[in-house]
């Protein structure tokens, strides 16, 4: 009797276990094909971002070459006028200028009134990266809360109208007004970093963060010739007499790209706020595992560690000082390029163009030959990020004593035709561009367990490198004013190496905690883990 029971009950049991694995079966295919098609979702939105991105590039560099002689036709307009800004400021910068040559025989400052535009350039690039540096961290927060295709079409329609302001900027404080409603809108380039991230795994961020190097290269190579092609169409003077800033087709153009860029956006971009928390298309996660996984990096971020063991916070902190530091020497020896070739050696617009477009080419050829590479090999564990970071600040400071041997030599032979020291320099600022700050992005939006807090994180570092973009212009041009351009570029290579062996010291290889680094990428949905 016990046989028989025994014998009948078999093909129960087996009859409920087959049931049983066949559902596993199913439910592991059903995530499969859900974390494929979340992985293919992610690659189209990285597409959009990336384009969107390129447009707003083009539009930012647009001005860059013109900005020198858009403020020598400034000053020919009301720079003799103490009555207004401009002609108030310039009589300030003069009233210094003359008590300075009381004790040095600086030969630049002996210019008089060119000298003076230096400074106020500087002082122009300064306050768009100050307003940059307050707005970002909001920007960020706001985004993480509000959503982040909502949050950037807010920044789109500011993009617009400062744009507009500057098409019809006849006088200087409204050209003024138009870059302060520039540094407060200026939301694209971070929240294009934090969408990536929210659509790629640890496998792919670095590969995804590079397209957003390739988009500054790209833009940095067409959008200065672009600005200097349009500035022939219409003359510093605008139209004589009418309402239209200096070069107001160039300006009118950079607006077409922007309104395009919104349109595109508008009707492309999805929502990524919530990207990895759905498992198939309108699946939510359910409210506990969200709360078992924010707990988890709650507690991780207060007592976790990266993979060399330091705390979470410290790792972020080092990178926003290294961010700051870098930014500072970097963006004000940059900003200082084209008015260095514009003091020195005279540089039409069609040659500063060139000059830059050069630099973007260049930058292009690496990201996407080397740059991408070096990151796919490494992405595993993160580590090629630090080595990119590395070279980059190696060849900003190459680049840097070579624009400083380009000057001596210059100054030597009072020549007005730059040696091949300048192209020299050139190739380190573009090893630079294409390396270190979306490197640094990447490394930050790896650190820790969850990006749960993707947008705050990016939006602090991001606010840390635009002080170090606020306060470096400003320093660059006083040092250029006071002392001459070589003494100013040697400071920046002396700088920058400093810089770099503190962050080799200081930077652990990778970022990635390696307990945590698949929990929630695609790969691995959350389903799936907790049923492990």
């Amino acid at each position: 009797m016990t046989s028989f029971a025994s014998t009948q009950r078999r093909p129960a049991a087996s009859a409920v276990l087959e049931p049983t694995n066949n559902s596993t079966n199913d439910d592991s295919s059903a995530q499969s094909q859900a974390v494929a098609r979340q992985a293919a979702e992610g690659r189209r939105i990285t597409r959009i971002v990336f384009i969107a991105l390129l447009l707003d590039i083009l539009s930012f560099t647009i001005i860059l070459p013109l900005l020198p002689r858009s403020l020598e036709a400034y000053k020919a307009r009301e720079g003799s006028d103490p009555s207004t800004l401009l002609g108030w400021t310039l009589s300030q910068v003069a009233q210094l200028r003359h008590q300075i040559l009381g004790w040095t025989t600086s030969r630049f400052l002996q210019q008089g009134a060119r000298a003076d535009l230096v400074l106020l350039g500087g002082m122009l690039g300064s306050l768009y990266s100050l307003l940059q540096c307050v707005v970002a961290p909001v920007i960020g927060r706001v985004s993480d809360r509000l959503g982040r295709r909502r949050t950037l079409m807010v920044c789109m329609a500011g993009n617009v109208v400062w744009t507009v302001l500057w098409v019809f900027s006849r006088s200087f404080e409204s050209f003024l007004l138009a870059r302060i409603i520039a540094g407060l809108s200026e939301g694209n380039v971070q929240i294009s970093n934090t969408v990536i991230a929210d659509v790629t795994d640890v496998s792919t961020r670095s590969k995804g963060m590079a397209l957003v190097g390739i988009a500054f290269a790209v833009g940095f190579t067409l959008g200065p010739s672009i600005g200097a092609y349009f500035s022939t169409k219409m003359d510093a003077e605008g139209s004589g007499g009418s309402a239209f800033a200096p070069f107001a087709a160039a300006a009118a153009f950079s607006l077409a790209l922007l309104v395009a860029e919104s349109l595109y956006l508008y009707f492309k971009l999805p929502e990524t706020l919530h990207f990895k928390k759905s498992i198939d298309d309108g699946e939510q996660v359910s409210d506990v595992t969200v709360t078992e996984k924010a707990a988890t990096t709650t507690s991780k971020q207060t007592s976790g560690s990266s993979s060399s063991g330091g705390d979470v916070r410290q790792v972020l902190r080092k990178l926003n000082i290294v961010h700051f530091a870098y930014l500072f020497f970097f963006s004000g020896m940059e900003y200082t390029l084209t008015f260095l070739t514009h003091d020195k050696f005279n540089f039409t617009n069609m040659q500063q163009g060139r000059l830059l477009g050069f630099i973007g080419i260049t930058s292009t050829l690496l990201q996407g030959g080397y740059v991408r590479r070096v990151k796919g090999k490494a992405s595993a564990g993160g580590r090629g990020d630090k080595s990119l970071v590395t070279q980059g600040m190696v060849g900003c400071t190459l680049g840097l004593l070579s624009i400083a041997l380009c000057c001596i030599s210059a100054d030597k032979s009072s020549s007005n035709t730059p040696s091949w020291w300048l192209w020299s320099g050139a190739v380190g600022f573009a090893v630079a561009s294409a390396t270190v700050v979306n490197c640094l992005n990447s490394m930050v939006s790896l650190v820790g367990a969850e990006q749960l807090d993707t947008g705050k994180r990016l939006g602090d570092f991001r606010s840390a490198g635009q002080i170090g973009r606020a306060l470096g212009p400003v320093f660059a041009c006083s040092v250029y004013w006071l002392s001459g351009a070589a003494v100013c570029y040697l400071v920046g290579a002396v700088a920058v190496s400093v810089i770099t062996m503190a962050f080799v010291a200081a930077i652990p290889v990778t970022t990635i905690a390696p307990s945590t680094s698949g929990t929630t990428t695609p790969s691995s949905s959350p389903r799936s883990s907790k049923a492990n």
